[in-house]
């Protein structure tokens, strides 16, 4: 913590600087925390990322901590989660009362109890604040205003604005840099201006990006280190809260897959957790090849960091709903035409008279759909026939299991991508200790066994068969062992 103290920053607060990886000799600290600690104006240009701001906001939180006037923070409603997240461990450790809302119930009460040093709301919610001689700026020491180009509107920051004092402390954090801002030119007048964004760098040539909200940032890092596999990934992050928040994302560890902040080593594929400055950007494209994960709100400015930017897709909700639905779609056709339907037609026959075949067809499936494991089987004497399963599967013996790491997902990808197997045709796959099953159509097994064999699966060369019930890994282990639905993703 030493030398936060000449950069007039609370100890306590210098500390939680430390905890996000900055140390008081790093140039963005010493540009940016003592003219926010000593009330002066400012405009910060960096990247749309809250983490850039830390050092600024610690200067506030000091400033804060020392005297009496509160402190407001306007944001776009969709980013105060982010804010919150980097601004939530400097005012804990100023013991500064602090809130984060976009509704006036809770900021109402707080400010009426006295209960309430800084707040960080939505322009909208500090109008009515206003309104409702809750919020009285008059009094408000220090105001910050966070990526103002993406407020629902002007009206409610001119209308706060008119009535803020002139000796306030504004602190401008733009979501798009550039010289001459007109908000620093309407609201911050003589303000240092600061940060990685005011030196150009030329743009780095095409860069691969996906578009993905802060809070689906871990099922899209899943994504894709499954999609691209690399064999050394590295994981790229602002400062060091935001890599522990990216390590426990992670859905595997191992000497495969690094996190780091600052320069980042020699890699296959480096992927950007935070929005990086260009400078860092060009020092990572020399490295490996780079994945931006951009929030929706930095569009504009990731589309200034590439002469193109080249989208990647992420599988989501609604690619697993397609698969679903395909599978769903080839059990039907596969009772179609394996099966024996004439009690079922029996049954629906007086429907198809007054109905749309189509919608008796609609219902029967969505009937089916509500519960299709519990399902009763027809009597013989109900039907005037027993039924038989429909469907003849066998089980495809696979020489990999989990002590070679192997899982669901590897499997699946192997039988897809290297076997050419269509996905609505793979059943249940179990993962055993040293070998795995899979159930595939009785049909296709022998050839499925035989394209399967000699792939490679987790970098290990497999053998496969079509098993015969005597695979167990000792006799009388098969019936206990767990049994592992295949991934639907």
């Amino acid at each position: 913590m030493s030398g936060f103290e000449e950069l007039h920053l609370e100890p306590a607060v210098g500390a939680a600087l430390e905890s996000f990886g900055y140390a008081a000799g790093d140039a963005a600290v010493r540009d940016q925390a003592p003219t926010a600690a000593r009330g002066h104006n400012l405009v910060l240009a960096c990247p749309p990322a809250a983490r850039y701001a830390v050092p600024a906001l610690a200067g506030l939180v000091s400033a804060i901590a020392r005297e009496q006037r509160p402190g407001l923070i306007l944001a776009p409603p969709a980013t105060l989660t982010e804010w919150c997240a980097v601004l939530l461990p400097l005012c804990e450790a100023a013991g500064i009362p602090f809130l984060a809302s976009d509704l006036p119930v809770r900021a109402t009460r707080l400010s009426r109890e006295g209960r309430l040093r800084l707040l960080l709301t939505t322009p909208d919610t500090a109008l009515i604040l206003r309104q409702r001689s809750v919020l009285k700026l008059e009094e408000i020491g220090h105001l910050v205003l966070a990526w103002p180009e993406l407020y629902e509107g002007d009206e409610a920051l001119a209308a706060l604005m008119q009535d803020l004092p002139q000796e306030t402390q504004r602190i401008l954090i733009p979501a798009v840099p550039r010289a001459g801002h007109p908000l620093a030119e309407r609201y911050v007048r003589r303000a240092h201006v600061t940060g990685p964004l005011l030196t150009s760098t030329p743009a780095s040539a095409a860069v691969r990006g996906a578009v993905v909200a802060l809070s689906q940032r871990p099922a899209a890092l899943a994504s894709l280190i499954e999609s691209e596999d690399p064999g050394h990934l590295v994981v790229w992050c602002a400062d060091l809260r935001s890599a522990a928040d990216a390590r426990a994302s992670l859905p595997a560890t191992g000497d495969t897959i690094t996190v780091v902040t600052g320069e980042a080593p020699t890699a296959d594929l480096i992927l950007a957790w935070d929005l990086p400055a260009p400078s860092r950007l060009a020092e990572l494209r020399q490295k490996g090849e780079v994945i931006l994960l951009v929030p929706p709100h930095a569009l504009p400015y990731a589309a200034t960091l590439a002469t193109r930017l080249t989208p990647v897709r992420i599988r989501g909700a609604a690619d697993a709903a397609r698969d679903r639905a395909a599978r769903y779609r080839g059990a039907i056709e596969q009772m179609i035409h394996q099966g024996s339907l004439d009690a079922e037609l029996v049954v629906l026959d007086p429907l198809f008279e007054r109905h749309d075949p189509a919608a008796v067809a609609a219902a029967a499936y969505r009937l089916w759909q509500a519960a299709p494991v519990a399902a009763t089987p027809v009597s013989a004497a109900e039907t005037g026939a027993a039924r038989r399963e429909v469907t003849s599967v066998a089980r495809v013996w696979i020489g990999i299991g989990r002590k070679d790491g192997a899982g669901p997902n590897d499997i699946m990808a192997a039988l897809t991508r290297e076997a050419g197997v269509e996905a609505a045709s793979i059943g249940r796959i179990e993962i055993r200790e040293m070998f795995s099953l899979v159930e595939v159509p009785a049909a296709e097994a022998e050839e499925i066994a035989r394209k399967i064999a000699g792939r490679t699966i987790r970098r290990r060369t497999v053998n496969a068969r079509v098993d015969r019930g005597g695979s167990g890994e000792k006799s009388g282990s098969r019936s206990a062992a767990p049994r592992t639905r295949r991934p639907t993703h």
